[in-house]
């Protein structure tokens, strides 16, 4: 501990000192002035002197620890100041008054002892303000409030005696009244502090209360009794340095800050200001019965308009507190964007809007924020996250409303009145966007249109939130793209002549699935899955793959095992999760004979009923190595043989008369342009 940590417990140490021997001197004087110990010599002595050196030493003493001290240094200057006017309004008339018969009233005495109370009053409020920080505007009704109702009641019990006792001019009546009046508004501000700080009453504020009460009752008994009992006005002259002394002690026990115990809501706080109403109520009932002065009454009727303020108070600081929390409820923090929960409630609205209004949503994940994030840290992650939210909130302003749904996922919800959904789309995905040195960032989608494609929120989020991914699994750098490029290439290796089957089973199967209407998503995994249909062949011994001859037995059962073998490897990479269940499927047959689960008619997928027609149509028209290529007429017609045994009679007619036609357009240009009699495939 430095000196300068030192100086002060050694201040206050040496102040502890001298209050004890002021106190001990001061037990002497009201010995002696209570209990008329010794001769009237010392009597006046003590009386003159005593009194004097006591209220000066008490002064004495506060002064010096705003000298030490520099925390509180104003409040308790002004104490200090205060109570040395008191204290040498004291010693004149010791000097000059004390054998004066009658004495003078009022004299300039009383201009040092009523300098006490205005100087009090600014030390209470710097010191509240020191102590206890961050009031709020309540926490000051509530000062208000206590102020009022105690002062009512100081006002009730002290006027009355005082008024009945006090006579001479209206001047020197007015000074005495001076006296009970600034006692009522010292403790009134002492009671508003008190509620203000939400009654936590430290050791100070204690000693402070109890030295304010003490000099207000010293003075009712003073004034209440001047000239009819000497005992009674000994007792006040004890009561005033007693009361100095307590001072002097509170101004050097350490502070304690209540700022922080301050700011914690506390349900005890309404207890104060209803305890005081009670109060304020109490003395407008009491003065209907008996005269309490008016001073009393209007203090009471005061005491009851402050607490109509704090009503109203409490009622806007409610309002604002749940407007706040409904704000909070559906407000993502960090972004400033709507959140899921106001995401579902918009939603729920247009889904029941009527008339239905066409609306978009569209579900957006952000392409390489996870390497932002590992590279530049969380807080830039944060940053950029507040960045890409502001500009997605600009950009769909015009047309909805954008929404954050956690992590790197974010949300549009627009009409398509003014603009059409995919150009709402493309727009809040360039908002999204972001490229600096270093990194890129970018954002998949998907959207849905409601009321179109969904009658349910939860049917709207789980569609465009698979169209999102299914986008993101096309992307050429995505994981799904990469692990779909590496099996080819493995294919490839395995099976070169293999690779070109399969690109053209893939295009029939393109345009197969846009002839059924299927959606980007749906469609992406078809082509996917016609692309990877034979990827379980590479388990396939080459002696039993490229055998020229009729297989035995366990080489079939061993063949027949090739689309589990090709689930199995797709699903190892969970993005083609929906492929590698296209692909299981691919040999199953509409009547059942199929391999390797025996599905028969519509249990099998779809997508895997269009594969197998679009494989067995290329392999027809393409021809193998023990088999040679058929034209275009003769493989539909064996299409159309097998129809109800092989192939989905559905299938086969939409292939025929949809499929076909839209490969010549794709081929030739128009329908008029024919390929010539006999081509092989249109591939």
């Amino acid at each position: 501990m430095d000196k300068s940590s030192k100086r002060p417990d050694r201040s206050r140490k040496i102040s502890f000192v001298f209050i004890g021997l002021l106190a001990g001197v001061l037990s002497l004087y009201a010995a002696v002035i209570l209990w008329e110990l010794g001769d009237a010599g010392l009597q006046d002595a003590a009386g003159r002197w005593v009194y004097d050196a006591v209220v000066l030493g008490a002064a004495a003493i506060v002064l010096w620890r705003a000298v030490r001290i520099e925390a509180e240094r104003r409040a308790w200057l002004w104490l200090g100041a205060g109570m040395l006017l008191w204290a040498l309004g004291q010693t004149y008339y010791s000097v000059v008054l004390y054998y004066a018969s009658p004495a003078p009233f009022p004299s300039p005495s009383d201009l040092g002892f009523l300098a006490f109370y205005p100087a009090s009053f600014v030390a209470l409020v710097l010191l509240l303000r020191a102590r206890v920080a961050h009031l709020e505007p309540l926490a000051w009704v509530d000062g208000l409030i206590g102020a009022l109702a105690v002062a009512g009641v100081a006002a009730a019990l002290i006027f009355p005696p005082v008024l009945e006792a006090l006579g001479g001019s209206p001047f020197g009546v007015a000074v005495s009244l001076a006296y009970p009046c600034m006692d009522v508004v010292l403790l009134g501000l002492l009671s508003g502090a008190f509620a203000a700080s939400k009654w936590r009453i430290g050791g100070t504020w204690a000693l402070i209360a109890a030295a304010l009460l003490l000099f207000g009752a010293c003075d009712v008994v003073y004034l209440s009794v001047v000239g009819q009992s000497t005992f009674a006005l000994n007792l006040a002259s004890v009561g005033w340095p007693l009361a100095f002394l307590l001072l002097a002690l509170a101004s050097w026990l350490p502070a304690t800050d209540s700022a922080a115990a301050v700011a914690r809501p506390d349900g005890r706080r309404i207890v104060v200001p209803i305890a005081m109403a009670a109060v304020g109520v109490s003395l407008l009932a009491v003065g209907s019965f008996t005269p309490i002065g008016t001073a009393a009454v209007a203090l009471g009727v005061a005491c009851l308009a402050a607490v109509l303020v704090r009503l109203v108070f409490t009622f806007d600081q409610n309002r604002q507190m749940l407007a706040a929390s409904r704000e909070e409820a559906v407000t993502d923090s960090l972004t400033g964007l709507a959140n899921r929960r106001a995401l579902m409630a918009d939603l729920d609205r247009a889904l029941s809007a009527t008339p239905p209004e066409a609306t978009a949503l569209a579900i957006y994940d952000l392409d390489g924020f996870k390497a932002y994030n590992d590279s530049f840290g969380h807080p830039a992650g944060d940053d950029l996250l507040r960045r890409l939210g502001r500009q997605l909130a600009e950009a769909v302003e015009p047309y909805g409303r954008g929404y954050r749904l956690g992590g790197d996922e974010f949300c549009v919800l627009a009409s398509t009145r003014a603009l059409s959904a995919e150009s709402i789309c493309l727009t809040a995905e360039a908002a999204l966007s972001d490229r600096g040195q270093g990194f890129s960032i970018g954002a998949s989608w998907g959207k849905v249109l409601i009321p179109v494609e969904c009658v349910t929120a939860s049917d709207a989020l789980r569609i465009a939130d698979r169209r999102m991914y299914s986008q993101k699994g096309r992307r050429a750098d995505s994981a799904s793209s990469q692990t779909r490029g590496v099996l080819l290439r493995v294919l490839h290796e395995r099976e070169p002549e293999l690779e070109r089957h399969l690109d053209g089973v893939a295009r029939l199967a393109a345009t197969f699935g846009r002839q059924l209407s299927l959606d980007s998503e749906e469609l992406d995994v078809l082509v996917r899955a016609a692309e990877l249909h034979d990827i379980g062949k590479i388990a396939i011994p080459d002696e039993i793959l490229h055998k020229s001859g009729d297989l035995t037995p366990e080489e079939w059962t061993l063949m027949r095992k090739h689309p589990m073998i090709g689930q199995r490897v797709l699903d190892a990479a969970p993005a083609l999760g929906e492929v590698a269940q296209l692909v299981r499927s691919t040999h199953e047959r509409w009547d059942g004979s199929g391999y390797p689960d025996g599905l028969a008619g519509r249990d099998i997928p779809i997508g895997s009923r269009v594969i197998l027609i679009c494989d067995a149509y290329n392999a027809m028209t393409e021809g193998r190595p023990f088999r040679a290529a058929r034209s275009n007429k003769q493989a539909l017609e064996e299409l159309e043989s097998e129809v109800g045994t092989q192939f989905d009679p559905e299938l086969v007619k939409t292939f025929v008369e949809k499929v076909m036609p839209a490969l010549e357009r794709e081929r030739y240009g128009s329908p008029a342009a024919k390929p010539p009699a006999g081509s092989t495939s249109p591939a």
